[in-house]
């Protein structure tokens, strides 16, 4: 793994060295993902809309981690990243557009992007 991305390290990288530890061109960009429910929901709902969720998160070809909770879930939070390369605006954009259209997601949040390999020590 790279402990440090400085540019002089980065720089003494060959081009199959950079995209093997996902630096430079070959960097790779996801969000995290909040989600705030009216109401809290159950285990029950929250697995129905999870199901829901998963499918869309993969028919625009993104893979979701970290979304769950204890139940009743009144908010809860993931990482979302494409299953190749770095996850594109309007993948964002259309799911949000599906989170924000559900009945029970009272707010749907996207972060900045992030690098989906690095910095998560900070």
């Amino acid at each position: 793994m790279l402990k440090t991305r400085s540019r002089s390290r980065i720089a003494r990288l060959n081009s199959r060295q950079r995209k093997k530890h996902h630096v430079a061109e070959f960097q790779e960009l996801g969000f995290t993902l909040l989600i705030r429910f009216h109401p809290a929901q159950p285990d029950a709902e929250f697995d129905q809309f999870l199901d829901s969720l998963i499918g869309v998160v993969e028919h625009h070809h993104l893979l979701v981690g970290g979304v769950g909770g204890k139940a009743p879930i009144e908010e809860t939070d993931g990482f979302i990243v494409a299953q190749r390369g770095s996850v594109s605006a309007a993948q964002r954009d259309a799911l949000l557009a599906w989170l924000r259209a559900r009945p029970e997601v009272k707010e749907a949040e996207a972060s900045d992007w992030q690098d989906a390999w690095y910095g998560w020590e900070d």
